[in-house]
């Protein structure tokens, strides 16, 4: 073709250049190269009907081959191309002159012998290199593995040799431990032997002596009391040789705090004294009954100053020293204690007492060195016998007559006959109105009242302030709680004339405004204020209280809506302040919580509450951990924008005692590191769904000396834990677990087993809890006081009621669960 070519005239090499013909067989001849196609005929008709139809503007040497088939370099070289088309007349003759070299100088066979040499000894150099590259990287791998297994071989030779010597360590551990516990128990046994033989011999010597000592001691302080020796009194009918084991006592006894004290032997009635002073009037009266040297003890002056009916007012308390059986407080067994303990008697609490009546208050009357005296929600008590009692305990300094039905006559009495009183409670006493109020601030003790407290007595009239205010000038503390008529009106005498009060109550007082709490900030003596459930404060009060209020040490400010970060600020200035409450106040941020603590107060900060101050969050967090090196009780109930990081913050403040993180995003992590704090003794989780086994089995392994445990609606809470919880923390006092649906009755077995210490528990809504439980608890759970069995279909009601016999206050109910609990 190229030497058909040669002789082309230029205008037609100009037309095939011109039309791009060497460029359309290149592409034909990749196409074909590539592609491969089973009929090339057709394939190079069909590629030049595409030119003809689309031209050759967009020509490419690759246009022919699919895009995935497409080769990186051309297959026909330009050259090749010129060759063919004769294109360059000088080049094609020079490579057809070389052409024609090459072709006339043929190879000799000495020159295929040679060249077949060189081939032979290449191809047999590349094998050897290939072999023995081969061969050492299989003798690399050989050593390699030798190396290894030789490794292995002494790892595991080591490992045997310490497993053996952790288990040696361990069985001499075992056989040194078992050898020092038989030591110990050979001693005691020689010791115990010895002193028995001693003590029995000396006994025998001296029983006789004893027993006339002790007739004749008992005797002689009977004497110098003036008591009559033939009386059997009320404190025991015990007669003959009943003894006790006083003469057993070791030296050392456990009183007050654990506190052991080394008594002689003049002194053990003293320290069973101190050791009777724990018990309440039913269980002393039952000690006078065992026998003598019990019943002088018992009879001991210091023992009978304080007599508390309140604990014994329904319980199921036999009183056996009167000859018959009381199950309750009534006249007969208040008229013969106080009989006994006139002269000495100073506390007498009657609270809830509804059994008892004239004859009951006529021997009150008569204790004349009377200092204390509760009759609240005592429904005996009216004017008439209040008069008796006053006119009899002229000295009191201490009344309490809440929830009475006491009217002014009553309040006249008082004001008569009690010189002396320093303290009062009318706490929601209905029936007295502004004139008795008049004639207290008229009295002969109004400047010696110090304590008023009013509560719900929502009878009191602006005028009735005003009356109060003039008189009892000298007023330290007064009570306005449960108070929703308490307007400006009321508390501007007040404010005005009681210059010396130091502690106010504003509980349920919602109509109080801001000119008010600016009156009582003016009060500088001010250490103490309560106020919740107020719409009508702004930060102008605590703006107030923070500017004139320097010595304030307790603020109680709880939803109180319109308070922001401005109120903190204000408050920063008070260095003595220990105590805040700001719960519900839902415009308190974390910058507010810092300027708090960042002023004279933050160090000395012992409690605070943010309960349901949405808007804190883990920068507060920050500022507490870093300020309040002080903090005891913190509460931040339902922040939700806590998180773990937060917690874990808590977890290192190591002065907490008590938290409240109760509906906060806290799961395993933060409550493993709030386990970190080995001084919490009271932890509330409630509601913190995340919290799994795994979490709270770390944290009780830390927190072992834990109190009092709230899990309640924790209800990934299962069996496993409340085991690990049972044997790790076994002096928890309180546990809740409402709502931990899948406890069931091995977690009362594991606490029952342990947890001896326990005296509230609630399981409501625990529907895997059945009558087994019960028994469990009554086995094991002898301090058992208050139990919640709501919503606890599994148990029975006659199950419930036979542990009523056993436990104080039992909650039971068998009704269908709440739908808050969420089941």
């Amino acid at each position: 073709m190229a030497a058909s070519m040669k002789g082309l005239d230029p205008s037609l090499k100009k037309y095939l250049r011109s039309n791009k013909l060497p460029d359309v067989y290149e592409a034909l001849i990749t196409g074909l190269a590539v592609m491969c196609p089973d009929d090339p005929h057709q394939f190079i008709i069909d590629n030049l009907k595409y030119l003809i139809e689309y031209g050759t503007d967009e020509l490419e040497w690759d246009l022919f081959v699919a895009e995935f088939m497409k080769p990186v370099n051309r297959i026909v070289s330009e050259s090749n191309l010129e060759f063919i088309f004769n294109l360059d007349d000088e080049s094609m003759l020079m490579l057809s002159e070389k052409y024609e070299n090459i072709v006339t100088a043929m190879p000799t066979p000495e020159m295929y012998e040679k060249a077949y040499q060189h081939y032979n000894t290449k191809s047999k150099k590349l094998c050897f290199c290939a072999w023995m590259q081969y061969y050492l990287i299989k003798k690399k791998k050989r050593l390699d593995l030798e190396k290894k297994m030789t490794r292995a071989a002494t790892f595991h030779s080591h490992r045997m040799m310490k497993m053996h010597l952790e288990e040696w360590m361990e069985w001499v551990k075992y056989r040194k431990g078992r050898q020092a516990m038989a030591f110990q128990k050979i001693q005691h046994v020689l010791n115990v032997s010895i002193g028995r033989v001693i003590f029995e011999a000396w006994h025998t010597h001296t029983l006789d002596a004893r027993r006339q000592r002790e007739y004749f001691e008992i005797n002689l302080r009977r004497l110098e009391r003036g008591e009559n020796m033939e009386d059997e009194d009320s404190f025991g009918q015990g007669t003959g040789e009943a003894r006790d084991s006083l003469s057993t006592l070791p030296r050392k006894i456990a009183i007050q705090h654990h506190t052991y004290v080394e008594f002689p032997a003049e002194q053990y009635s003293l320290a069973l004294t101190m050791i009777f002073k724990y018990v309440d009037v039913a269980d002393l009266a039952r000690c006078a009954c065992v026998c003598r040297s019990w019943k002088v003890i018992t009879q001991a002056n210091t023992l009978w100053n304080r007599l508390d009916f309140y604990q014994v007012r329904n319980s199921k308390t036999e009183w056996p020293e009167f000859g018959e059986c009381y199950k309750m407080v009534t006249d007969k067994v208040v008229t013969k204690l106080l009989y006994k303990c006139r002269p000495y008697l100073i506390h007498l609490n009657m609270r809830s007492c509804q059994f008892v009546s004239e004859p009951s208050f006529t021997s009150i009357s008569e204790c004349s060195n009377l200092q204390d005296l509760n009759f609240s929600e005592c429904v005996g008590l009216n004017d008439e016998m209040l008069k008796l009692v006053a006119k009899g305990c002229k000295i009191l300094l201490y009344l309490n007559v809440s929830h009475t039905n006491i009217t002014d006559a009553s309040l006249r009495t008082i004001a008569k006959y009690c010189s002396n009183l320093q303290y009062l409670s009318l706490a929601h006493c209905k029936k007295f109105t502004d004139r008795g109020l008049l004639y207290l601030s008229s009295g002969k003790n109004s400047k010696k009242l110090d304590y008023l407290d009013v509560s719900g007595c929502l009878q009191i009239t602006p005028d009735g302030f005003k009356n109060l205010s003039q008189g009892c000038t000298n007023l330290q503390t007064l009570l306005l709680n449960d108070f929703p008529t308490l307007s400006d009106d009321c508390l501007t005498p007040v404010a005005n004339r009681l210059t010396r009060i130091h502690t106010m109550s504003f509980l349920g007082s919602p109509l109080i405004s801001d000119e008010t709490f600016k009156r009582i900030a003016g009060n500088k003596s001010l250490k103490k204020i309560k106020i919740e459930g107020n719409h009508r404060i702004s930060d102008v009060s605590l703006r107030a209280i923070g500017m004139h209020c320097a010595n304030l040490e307790h603020l109680y400010i709880a939803d109180c809506q319109r308070l922001t970060d401005l109120a903190l600020k204000s408050l920063s200035t008070c260095r003595f302040l220990t105590v805040a409450n700001f719960a519900d106040c839902v415009r308190i941020t974390d910058k507010g919580v810092r300027q708090l603590v960042d002023g004279p107060c933050g160090p000395k900060l012992r409690e605070l509450n943010l309960t349901n101050c949405i808007r804190v969050g883990d920068m507060a967090m920050v500022n507490i951990h870093k300020r309040c090196h002080n903090l005891t009780y913190l509460s931040v109930c339902f922040c939700e924008h806590i998180s773990e990081a937060g917690i874990e913050l808590l977890g290192q403040t190591h002065s907490l005692t008590s938290i409240d993180i109760s509906g906060c995003n806290c799961g395993d992590g933060g409550l493993s590191s709030l386990g970190n704090n080995s001084r919490l003794r009271d932890v509330t989780l409630s509601e913190c769904a995340n919290i799994t086994d795994l979490g709270l089995q770390k944290f009780a392994q830390q927190c072992k000396n834990i109190e009092r445990l709230d899990l309640s609606h924790c209800m990934q809470i299962t069996d496993g834990a409340i085991k690990n919880l049972a044997f790790c923390c076994r002096m928890l006092n309180v546990l809740n677990l409402a709502g931990c649906k899948l406890v069931t009755d091995l977690s009362i077995q594991y606490l029952s087993g342990v947890c001896h210490y326990l005296f509230q528990l609630d399981v409501s809504g625990c529907l895997l809890i059945t009558d087994k439980a019960l028994k469990y608890l009554r086995k094991g759970c002898k301090k058992l006081k208050m139990l919640t069995l709501m919503y606890c279909k599994g148990v029975s009601k006659n199950s419930a009621q036979k542990m009523m016999r056993h436990v104080e206050c039992v909650q039971y109910s068998n009704d269908e669960v709440p739908s808050y609990f969420g089941y």
